[in-house]
């Protein structure tokens, strides 16, 4: 895995605005495709128009970063906090900060 990010890829097509351009008229015809990013940061969302091969980089990331978030979840489903060998660790710098 070479990059990881959150959000969504969209491809867009749009419309122009005049009256005389053949995408008013024909769905086919509307210009693009154009690529956004959608993605939430710091409880905001925000959007990118980014390259078709940005968007190929940003796509495979994105498959990353949701591929890692199932092998977690995953992960913490099968292996319980007690055997990952945290508790003992947790409790013996809870005491030695306490003394």
């Amino acid at each position: 895995m070479d990059f990881v990010v959150s959000g969504t890829i969209h491809k867009r097509t749009k419309v122009c605005g005049r009256k005389n351009c053949r995408c008013a008229v024909d769905p086919a015809a509307r210009h693009g495709p154009y690529y956004e990013w959608s993605r939430r940061q710091e409880g905001r969302l925000f959007h990118s128009i980014v390259t078709p091969e940005q968007a190929e980089v940003l796509s495979r990331a994105i498959h990353n970063y949701r591929e890692i978030k199932q092998l977690l979840a995953r992960w913490e489903l099968y292996v319980p906090l007690e055997t990952r060998g945290y508790l003992p660790l947790l409790y013996s710098k809870l005491e030695n900060t306490q003394s």
